[in-house]
């Protein structure tokens, strides 16, 4: 995805808005701790920017009152789909009238449509997909997932400056 695309995709946020990154993945599973990785890296980088940042290994029922707090969200986690042109993929996400009975099962949408049910608000939500290689039961990134990465931060810092 190019620099173009990446800005418009994450539309800016406006002066006084609340912005948080949100990174989901299990450290213990290689690449899936892209999302992780992704808020540990650009935390430190963003240490003038007003944004916040967590993470946490899944999605959780308790994250609708988290992210109600806030008018931009964005979620960062590592993604299986093949085909992915370029170091990740940046979708708006729109809320979901799902009930999972297990966290496992918890999409960004689902989550964004509790916040949207419980609390009446619906922050401005994207998903930051960067593509994984290896998920085996090991820390530690695979090559490809660290060249993605430090892809992804690129384009994502240029557009955390305006913050």
């Amino acid at each position: 995805m190019g620099e173009e695309a990446t800005q418009a995709a994450l539309q800016p946020p406006r002066q006084g808005e609340r912005v948080l990154f949100y990174g989901i993945g299990n450290p213990g599973r290689q690449d899936d701790a892209l999302g992780v990785c992704f808020i540990e890296e650009l935390q430190k980088s963003a240490t003038a920017s007003k944004a916040e940042f967590d993470s946490n290994y899944q999605l959780n029922v308790e994250d609708a009152l988290l992210i109600s707090e806030y008018d931009v969200v964005v979620f960062v986690d590592a993604s299986v789909e093949k085909g992915l042109q370029g170091p990740c993929k940046i979708s708006r996400v729109e809320p979901l009238d799902e009930v999972s009975f297990s966290s496992h099962e918890m999409s960004v949408g689902g989550v964004l449509g509790l916040c949207h049910q419980l609390y009446g608000r619906k922050p401005r939500t994207f998903l930051i997909a960067i593509p994984g290689f290896e998920w085996g039961l090991c820390e530690g990134l695979s090559e490809g997932a660290r060249r993605n990465l430090a892809q992804a931060l690129e384009q994502v810092s240029k557009w955390l400056g305006v913050l």
